[in-house]
C-alpha cells in the first residue's frame, strides 16, 4: 500500500514537473473561478441593471453589459428626489461622527481597563462585560432616551452607540497582550504620562486594529435604520438612507412617489426594479469606496502577525 501511494504521488509529481500542473490544480482553479463568479455576478447584475436603458431593461434576460449604451436616468431620478439626497447626508454624517465617537470612547476605556493593576479596573471590566448578557429592554431604554431628550432627535442615532462592548473586548485584549510593555515603560522614563503614552505610542501602533474596528463600526452605522424606526419614525428629515432603501424595496407608495417624480422631470416612467437596483448601488458605493483606503492597514496587520509567529 505504501508503494502504491508512493507511485501515485510520484506520478502526480511527474505530471506537475512535465506539464507545470496536474488535474488537481485544474479542479481547484475551476472551482475557485466558478465560486467567484457565483459571488460576483449578483452584484454585477445589480450594477448593470441600474445603468441599462429602459427599452433594453424591460426585455429582461441575462445582462452582462448594456448593448445599447449606458443610461444614468435612474440615478438622476434618485438624486432629484429631495428625500434621497437628505437621507444620504444624514447617513454619511452619522456614520462619520458615530464611528469617530465610538472609536474614541471605546479605545480610551479599553486602554484604561487593560491596566488591571489600577484599583477598580477589574470591577469596571466586569461591569462592562455584564452588559453583553443583560440589558434593560426596549421600554426602559425608550424611557431613558426620553428623559435624556434624545427621542426624535438626530443624536439618538449616534450617542447611544458611542461605546461598543464587543469591540471594547477586542481593544482591551490588544492593549493587554499585543503591545510590548517595554515601549510604555520607555515612554514613561522619558517623561510621558498615561495620556501621552496612549495617544503618542499606542494609537500609532494600533492602526491595523483601529482600521478593522472602524470599518465594522462604519458599516453598522451606515446600515442602521433600527434606531430611526424605534425612536424617530415620524420625522422624514432625519431618515437615514438605509430606511429609504427599505422603503424603496418594500413600500409601494414610496416607489410610486419616486416614479411620479421621474415623470414630472419629463423622463420615461422607470420600472420599479431598475430604481431598486440603482438605490442598492447608492447604498453599497460609499463603503466600497472607503475600503481601499483601509486595505493597507489590514495587510500590515496580517504581516505583523505573521512575523511574530
Amino acid at each position: 500500500m505504501k508503494r502504491f501511494r508512493g507511485s501515485v504521488g510520484s506520478g502526480r509529481w511527474d505530471m506537475r514537473q512535465h506539464l507545470g500542473f496536474n488535474f488537481y490544480d485544474v479542479f481547484v482553479l475551476l472551482f475557485c473561478v466558478i465560486f467567484a463568479f457565483i459571488c460576483f455576478y449578483p452584484m454585477w447584475y445589480v450594477f448593470v441593471a441600474s445603468i441599462t436603458p429602459y427599452e433594453e431593461f424591460v426585455q429582461g434576460g441575462l445582462m452582462l453589459w448594456p448593448s445599447s449604451g449606458v443610461d444614468f436616468q435612474y440615478y438622476r431620478t434618485i438624486f432629484n428626489n429631495s428625500s434621497f439626497v437628505s437621507s444620504l447626508w444624514i447617513s454619511a454624517s452619522k456614520t462619520v461622527i458615530g464611528t469617530l465617537l465610538s472609536l474614541t470612547v471605546t479605545s480610551t476605556m479599553a486602554y484604561a481597563v487593560s491596566k488591571v493593576y489600577v484599583p477598580g479596573m477589574k470591577a469596571l471590566n466586569v461591569l462592562a462585560v455584564v452588559t453583553m448578557f443583560f440589558t434593560g429592554g426596549l421600554i426602559p431604554t425608550y424611557i431613558l432616551y426620553m428623559d435624556l431628550n434624545l427621542i426624535r432627535s438626530y443624536w439618538v442615532m449616534v450617542l447611544p452607540y458611542g461605546f461598543n462592548i464587543t469591540y471594547f473586548i477586542i481593544m482591551r485584549n490588544y492593549f493587554s497582550y499585543s503591545v510590548p510593555k517595554e515601549l510604555e515603560d520607555a515612554a514613561r522614563i522619558d517623561g510621558c504620562n498615561d495620556i501621552s503614552v496612549f495617544f503618542r505610542i499606542l494609537l500609532p501602533l494600533s492602526k491595523p486594529m483601529l482600521a478593522a474596528v472602524g470599518l465594522f463600526l462604519a458599516v453598522s452605522f451606515w446600515n442602521d435604520y433600527y434606531s430611526y424606526m424605534m425612536y424617530i419614525a415620524n420625522k422624514p428629515t432625519l431618515q437615514p438612507f438605509a430606511w429609504v432603501l427599505r422603503r424603496v424595496l418594500t413600500d409601494s407608495s414610496m416607489m410610486a412617489q419616486v416614479r411620479t417624480g421621474a415623470m414630472d422631470m419629463g423622463a420615461q416612467l422607470p420600472p420599479p426594479m431598475a430604481l431598486r437596483m440603482a438605490t442598492i448601488i447608492c447604498a453599497m458605493l460609499p463603503i466600497m469606496c472607503v475600503y481601499p483606503f483601509l486595505q493597507k492597514h489590514f495587510a500590515k496587520g496580517i504581516l505583523i502577525g505573521a512575523v511574530k509567529e
